[in-house]
Formats: C-alpha cells, sequence, structure tokens
C-alpha cells in the first residue's frame, strides 16, 4: 500500500457554537409571538444540553433533549432538541436510530428552517459512517455541501471537504481525496480571513476535532488496509487539536486517537494468521510512521497532551513489533480478539491486552446543536 503523507496548513476555522445557530433560529421564527423571557429560559436550557454533550455524557444529555421536546413541542427551539437527541443517541452507539432521527428533522425543517436541516444532513454523514454506508456518507455530506449557505463557515468550507476526503482516501480514490484536502485547506484560509481577531481556541479545536474523527465502528480485517490509508488523510486534524491544549476538544481528540490505534492494534493482536497479522501490523506501523511527522520541533516543548498520544503510539510501536518480529506461528486472543473474530471455541483464561488502553469512546458529532 503505498505511501500517503498530508502536509497542510496550520491555520483553520472554529466551529459554530450552539448559540450561534439559535440566534440564526430566531431570525427565523421571529414573529411567532413567543415572549422574551420564555425564548430566553428555552434557549438556557438547550445550550445546558449541548455542554453536557460535548464533554461525553452522552446518556444525560439524551435525558436532557428528550425532556425538552417532551414538555415544548411548539417551541422554536423543538427541533433543536431533536437533533441533541440524535446526536446524544450516536453518543451511546445507536447510529440507525441517531441517523432515522436526523432525517426526520431534515425533512421537518426543509423549508422553514433550512439552517437547522443543513447541519442535521452533514451530522446524518457521522451515523452513516458509523453504520459502514460510505455510499450514504458521501451522499449526505455532498447534499449538506450543496446548502453551503445555510451552514456555518467552517462547516461548508473545512469539515464537508475534510471528511470527504478521508472517506475518498479509505476508498483508494486518492486523486478525489487531494482535490477535497486542498478544497478544505482554502476553505481554511478563507474561514480565518472571515474570523480574524474572533477566532477561538475552544473553537480551533473543535473544528481540528470534527474535521479528523473517523469511526471505526466497522473496522475489520478486510477493511484494514482502506481504514488506514483513510487515517493517514485526517489524522493530522487531531495531532494539531492536542497542541491547543483545550480541556475538552483537545482531550477528545486525544482520546479518539487512542481510540483508533487501540482498535487498530486489537485487529493486529487478533489476526488469524502469521501472513496476515504482518500486513495488518506494516499498515499500522506505517500510520505511526506517518504520526511521528507532526511531532513538535524546532526547540517548542510538547504539552502533556502531546507527550501522552506520542508516548502512546510508541507504546503501540514496540508491541505491534513484538508480534511481527516474533518467532512463534501462534499467538493468544484477547476476549475483544475473540469476539471480532466470532470465535466458536472458548479460552481457557481470558486474557487482557498487552498495551494499558483508556476505555473506548463513542464518536461524536459536531454537537452544535
Amino acid at each position: 500500500m503505498k505511501w500517503l503523507l498530508v502536509f497542510l496548513t496550520a491555520n483553520i476555522s472554529a466551529c459554530a457554537t450552539v448559540s450561534d445557530l439559535l440566534k440564526n433560529r430566531e431570525a427565523e421564527t421571529s414573529d411567532n409571538g413567543v415572549p422574551n423571557l420564555t425564548r430566553a429560559s428555552e434557549e438556557s436550557e438547550i445550550i445546558n444540553a449541548e455542554k453536557v454533550l460535548s464533554r461525553g455524557r452522552f446518556e444525560e444529555a439524551r435525558i436532557l433533549y428528550r425532556d425538552f421536546s417532551a414538555r415544548k413541542p411548539q417551541s422554536v427551539f423543538y427541533q433543536s432538541a431533536k437533533m441533541g437527541e440524535a446526536q446524544a443517541l450516536l453518543g451511546i452507539g445507536q447510529p440507525q436510530e441517531s441517523a432515522d432521527l436526523y432525517r426526520e428533522v431534515y425533512l421537518k425543517t426543509l423549508k422553514e428552517q433550512p439552517r437547522i436541516a443543513a447541519m442535521a444532513l452533514f451530522n446524518m454523514s457521522f451515523a452513516y459512517e458509523a453504520l459502514g454506508d460510505d455510499l450514504k456518507t458521501v451522499a449526505a455530506l455532498l447534499d449538506a455541501k450543496r446548502m453551503a449557505d445555510n451552514l456555518p463557515l467552517e462547516t461548508a468550507y473545512a469539515e464537508i471537504p475534510a471528511r470527504l476526503a478521508a472517506v475518498y482516501g479509505r476508498q483508494g480514490r486518492d486523486n478525489e481525496a487531494r482535490l477535497y484536502l486542498a478544497e478544505a485547506d482554502k476553505g481554511i484560509v478563507k474561514v480565518m480571513e472571515a474570523k480574524g481577531s474572533q477566532l477561538q481556541k475552544e473553537w480551533l479545536a473543535k473544528t481540528y476535532f470534527q474535521m479528523g474523527s473517523v469511526s471505526t465502528n466497522q473496522l475489520s480485517a478486510d477493511s484494514f488496509g482502506d481504514f488506514v490509508q483513510g487515517q493517514r488523510w485526517v489524522q493530522v486534524y487531531l495531532i494539531k487539536a492536542l497542541k491547543l491544549a483545550d480541556p475538552i476538544w483537545s482531550q477528545r481528540s486525544l482520546e479518539k486517537l487512542q481510540e483508533v490505534y487501540r482498535d487498530l492494534y486489537t485487529h493486529v493482536e487478533s489476526a488469524t494468521s502469521r501472513s496476515q497479522q504482518n500486513g495488518l501490523g506494516a499498515d499500522l506501523l506505517d500510520l505511526c510512521d506517518q504520526a511521528d511527522l507532526y511531532r513538535p520541533l524546532g526547540g517548542r516543548t510538547a504539552n502533556k497532551l502531546e507527550t501522552e498520544f506520542f508516548q502512546y503510539i510508541q507504546e503501540v510501536r514496540k508491541k505491534v513489533e513484538g508480534h511481527l518480529y516474533s518467532g512463534g506461528e501462534t499467538m493468544p486472543l484477547t476476549v475483544e480478539s475473540e469476539r471480532r473474530n466470532s470465535l466458536k471455541r472458548s479460552l481457557p483464561a481470558k486474557p487482557k491486552s498487552n498495551i494499558p488502553l483508556p476505555p473506548k469512546v463513542v464518536p461524536s458529532e459536531d454537537p452544535n446543536l
């Protein structure tokens, strides 16, 4: 598999906040006669739920959003609550329910609230990706792209092209991947110029997280090489997010990177033959090599998150090399390995993975709403 190196500019935009989109929604529904105090109270509830969601407390956020929509079905923020519930459903591992709810929101808001409809399409792509449906993922992204006027600049001009590049990259469609990465790069410059001094570190880290997040839900030995191919294109965004040291989005970027490398290593560890393990391991080592290119240089001291990530991939590298260069023809399977390969035999013991790994974090999407 050929080596792909992606060198992108460090400039990137900030994600739109929920309050930005809520203000847009108010403009769309300004004549409905809802008292300002009621509107402010409802908006406060939605923003509070969004904060819970952004911290990865998905079940708690789902309850908050569902409670709001049950109590206030006539609220101008009703569809915002439905959008948040869809994001929370994806976070707790229910991508099909999430996709269905996003589609419902899209259909109900397309005419009257196009900004919500456009964001529903964009977020729908994360649910389809988690389901392993690249065709629908691309369709949702392209449909959202056609509604660019109703999206935040960073979503339309940076996040969507970057996500398209990741999908095309894992499909081996390198020309399309390069074109969309170039488009994302231009979009970053465009948003930086538009935001100017208003650009905030939190927004930067959040956008990096969105651009680099890829689901591992459908990862398998057969799709391993394609997944690594796509990951090479976009892992740089998550690594750049680490540099910003934002307490929420940089931390989540670290967790996402560790999740990806953990899941990839699990497949190397659980390979059913020496030849398969050699092939998977070589791909993973290549990905580690590319990540190493983004270590802090020029005398800059790595922050805590960067240090933790680069130490982590060094540990992954050692363990992979231990498998590849060991003399044995067989290797023990972890419980996770047994589950992934649907083995019908039982093991005498349930050995744990050799690498101390963090708990799996289900990928979340842009918690704007």
